[in-house]
C-alpha cells in the first residue's frame, strides 16, 4: 500500500508541474505574447494537453488507483479522497480519445484568437465558423462521456459537480423573477428617475487607478511574495503553483470603477487559491470543488464587502487623495453612485442587481445551442432579443452583445451558471459570517479584514476539494443553494438606497 501511495504522489507531482506549465503559457498568451506567436503557442499547449492526457490515462496510474481502491478503508481520509477523485476523473477521461483532446486544444487557441479578431472588427461573422466547430466538438465530447445523459448536464458537471439543469431551472426561474421584480420596483422610484452617472464625468487617471488597484489587492491578499499581476483584455486569475498565483485586470479611464472592482474580484479568487490547507499541497484536492464556490469568493469581496457603506467609510478618504476630482462629492453621494442600478449591456461592467440576469441569458442561450434549438448564426439576434426582454437594453454592435465574453470561444459551455451560483453562495456566506461575527461590519469600517479572511479560510478555503461544494456550503451556512438570501440582501440594500418602503 505504501509503495502505491508513493507512486501516486510522484505521478501527482508530475501532473501538477505540467498543469502549472500549461497555466503559465495560457497566462502569457493573454498578457504579453507577440501576435505572430499565437499558432506556435497553440502547438505548445496542444502538446502539453496531450502529455497530461497520456499521464492521466496511463496504465501505470490506472493500475495504481485500482490497487489503492482495493484498500480504501485502510487509507487516511485525504488519501481516500484523492483516490476517489482519480477514480471519478479516470472514468470520464478514459472515454475521450487522445486525438479529440489534441484537436480541441488546438482549436481552442485558434477560436480564442478568432474571437479577438471579431471583437476588433465588431462582427460576429468572423468568429461564427469557429464557434460552430467548438460547439460540435463539445457535443461530441459529451457523447463520449455519457451518450445517455443530456449534453448540458455532462458539460455542467465539469464545473459544478452534481449540478444539473433540472436542479438549476427552478432556482434560476425564482432568481430571475425576483430580480425583475426588484429592477422594476427601483425603476419606478423618484431617485432612479433623477439619478445621473456623475462619475463618468470625473477624471480617473490610469496611473492613479493602478496605484489604487495595487493597494486594495494587497489589503485583501496580505501575501506580496505569493502573487503577481498584469493587464489583459478580460480579467482573470490562475495558479501556476502553490505560491505563484497570477491575477490580471484592465484599466479604462472612462470607466473608473472597472479596474477597482475587477481587481477586488480577482483578488477574491486569488485569496481562495492561496488558502488551501498545506496538507493538500501537491495533490488533486488542492483546488476548489467547483467554479461556483470559487466565484462566491470573488463576488463576496466585490459586492458584499467593497460595495458596502462600511467599507467606503474607511476607504473613501484615501480614494479622494488618489482622485482629487472627487472632493466635491460626499461619502454618502459616492456610496450611492457606486451602487447605482443601471441596466446595461456588458456583464463585467454591470451593477450587482442586474448581474445575474446577464448570466440567466447566457444560460438559456447555451442550453438552446446544445439542444439544437438555436443555430450559431442566429445567436446575435437571440442574444439581443433576450437583453431587450429582460433588461430593456439592446446592443448597438456585437462587441457590446454576443462577443463580450471569451468563454464560448474556449468551449466553456456550462461555465456561465457558476457565476450566478457563486453570487447566490456569496450572499448565503456573508449572512452566515454576520451571524457568527456580529461585529464584522464594524471591523470592515476600520479597514480590518482579519475576521473575514480567517472565517473564509476556516469554513471554505482550507477544505480544497475534500468535499463537494454543496457539502461545504451546507456545513458553513446550514442550508443548500437558494436565491432567497441574495434577493433579501438586494432588497434590504437597494430599497433603502432608492427610498422604497418594503
Amino acid at each position: 500500500m505504501n509503495q502505491h501511495l508513493q507512486e501516486l504522489k510522484k505521478m501527482e507531482r508530475e501532473l501538477k508541474l505540467l498543469g502549472g506549465t500549461a497555466a503559465l503559457l495560457h497566462w502569457d498568451r493573454s498578457t504579453m505574447i507577440p501576435k505572430k506567436a499565437v499558432p506556435q503557442r497553440a502547438e505548445q499547449l496542444s502538446y502539453l494537453s496531450s502529455l497530461i492526457h497520456d499521464k492521466l490515462t496511463s496504465p501505470h496510474l490506472k493500475k495504481t488507483i485500482k490497487a489503492l481502491g482495493a484498500v480504501t478503508p485502510k487509507l487516511s481520509l485525504i488519501d481516500r479522497r484523492i483516490v476517489q477523485e482519480y477514480q471519478k476523473n479516470l472514468h470520464k477521461i478514459e472515454k475521450i480519445p487522445k486525438s479529440h483532446v489534441e484537436a480541441f486544444s488546438k482549436l481552442e487557441i485558434e477560436s480564442a484568437h478568432a474571437w479577438e479578431i471579431a471583437r476588433e472588427k465588431k462582427q460576429f461573422s468572423h468568429f461564427a465558423p469557429y464557434l460552430e466547430k467548438v460547439l460540435a466538438m463539445k457535443l461530441k465530447e459529451a457523447r463520449f462521456v455519457d451518450p445517455k445523459k443530456h449534453p448540458y448536464n455532462v458539460l455542467l458537471d465539469d464545473f459544478e459537480e452534481g449540478m444539473t439543469f433540472e436542479k438549476l431551472d427552478p432556482v434560476f426561474e425564482k432568481l430571475k423573477t425576483g430580480l425583475i421584480e426588484i429592477i422594476t420596483t427601483i425603476k419606478k422610484s423618484a431617485q432612479y428617475k433623477q439619478q445621473k452617472d456623475v462619475l463618468a464625468s470625473v477624471s480617473f487617471p490610469v496611473d492613479a487607478q493602478k496605484k489604487v488597484a495595487a493597494d486594495i489587492k494587497n489589503r485583501i491578499l496580505q501575501a506580496p511574495d505569493r502573487h503577481t499581476d498584469a493587464e489583459s483584455v478580460h480579467p482573470f486569475t490562475t495558479r501556476i503553483s502553490d505560491d505563484d498565483v497570477r491575477i490580471t485586470t484592465a484599466y479604462r479611464e472612462g470607466q473608473p470603477l472597472f479596474s477597482f472592482t475587477s481587481t477586488v474580484h480577482e483578488s477574491g479568487h486569488a485569496l481562495y487559491e492561496l488558502g488551501f490547507s498545506p496538507q493538500l499541497r501537491g495533490t488533486t484536492l488542492c483546488d476548489a470543488p467547483s467554479f461556483g464556490l470559487h466565484e462566491s469568493q470573488s463576488r463576496l469581496w466585490e459586492n458584499q464587502i467593497v460595495k458596502s457603506r462600511e467599507f467606503w467609510k474607511f476607504y473613501y478618504p484615501y480614494y479622494i487623495t488618489m482622485f482629487p476630482a472627487l472632493k466635491k462629492i460626499s461619502l454618502e453621494q459616492f456610496y450611492s453612485l457606486v451602487n447605482q442600478v443601471r441596466p446595461s449591456l456588458v456583464r463585467i461592467e454591470c451593477d450587482e442587481v442586474t448581474y445575474c440576469l446577464h448570466i440567466v441569458i447566457r444560460y438559456e442561450l447555451e442550453k438552446s445551442l446544445l439542444e439544437g434549438k438555436l443555430k450559431v448564426k442566429d445567436l446575435p439576434q437571440a442574444w439581443n432579443e433576450k437583453y431587450k426582454q429582460y433588461l430593456g437594453v439592446t446592443p448597438k454592435n456585437d462587441v457590446q452583445g454576443v462577443l463580450q465574453d471569451m468563454h464560448w470561444s474556449e468551449g466553456l459551455f456550462g461555465y456561465f451558471p457558476t457565476y450566478a451560483i457563486g453570487t447566490m453562495y456569496s450572499a448565503m456566506i456573508f449572512r452566515q459570517l454576520q451571524q457568527d461575527h456580529p461585529a464584522v461590519l464594524k471591523e470592515i469600517s476600520h479597514g480590518d479584514f482579519t475576521t473575514v479572511r480567517r472565517w473564509l479560510k476556516e469554513k471554505i478555503h482550507r477544505h480544497g476539494s475534500m468535499y463537494l461544494s454543496e457539502e461545504i456550503i451546507t456545513k458553513a451556512c446550514r442550508k443548500n443553494l437558494t436565491p432567497d438570501d441574495f434577493i433579501d440582501y438586494l432588497k434590504n440594500k437597494y430599497y433603502s438606497l432608492y427610498g422604497i418602503k418594503q
